[in-house]
């Protein structure tokens, strides 16, 4: 319950920053670009159930696959626009609530829709959602992006939040992506939000 993950952050020092979603995709099959409109219904008000819960925490609500795929036969346009109507709701409900929503690239072996920092930014800006920012995760920045340390300069005014994993998903260190040169450049940048690690067990 919420009460429980309160009293244990408490009696630990601990904050949460972040509401992960990744089981609205994963274990309920749900996103926000599904051709049925019933289904997108769903995965929207589940997700201000999370923006309640992150309220709770005063904590961010993360878009990861949830965000959906491209359908097959359908133009690119049509994902976005489903995907704004959808990420339109529920940012209008976060704001009160203090909740930003912050949507992560993920590589094109996962799925088809904005897979890099570049793609990501470029939709803020489209879309223009207030309280909607990016979360880059730099192993699919090392897939996606032609530099990491030069995209999270480049809009780190869209940044919230950074996931770090190295090349193969491991623990920073245990690959080949240099992490001095990922934190110079989020330092250089004066970035001073949350970086969190998100490996293989």
């Amino acid at each position: 319950s919420p009460e429980r993950v309160e009293r244990l952050i408490r009696a630990h020092g601990l904050e949460i920053p972040v509401v992960s979603t990744g089981q609205v995709f994963a274990g309920h099959k749900l996103w926000f670009t599904d051709p049925d409109a019933s289904r997108r219904r769903r995965a929207v008000e589940i997700f201000k159930g999370l923006v309640d819960v992150a309220a709770r925490f005063r904590a961010m609500v993360n878009m990861g696959r949830v965000r959906g795929f491209i359908a097959a036969g359908e133009p690119a346009e049509v994902a976005e626009g489903r995907f704004a109507e959808a990420v339109r709701e529920i940012a209008a409900y976060a704001r009160p609530k203090g909740v930003d929503l912050i949507l992560e690239p993920v590589n094109r072996y996962e799925i088809n829709f904005i897979n890099s920092v570049d793609e990501g930014a470029a939709l803020m800006e489209r879309l223009a959602i207030p309280g909607l920012k990016l979360m880059p995760d730099v192993f699919h920045m090392n897939i996606e992006d032609v530099s990491i340390e030069g995209n999270l300069q480049k809009y780190i005014a869209h940044i919230a939040y950074v996931h770090f994993a190295d090349s193969n998903r491991l623990a920073p260190g245990w690959g080949h992506l240099d992490f001095g040169a990922i934190v110079g450049a989020l330092n250089e940048a004066g970035y001073a939000g949350w970086t969190s690690v998100e490996i293989l067990p």
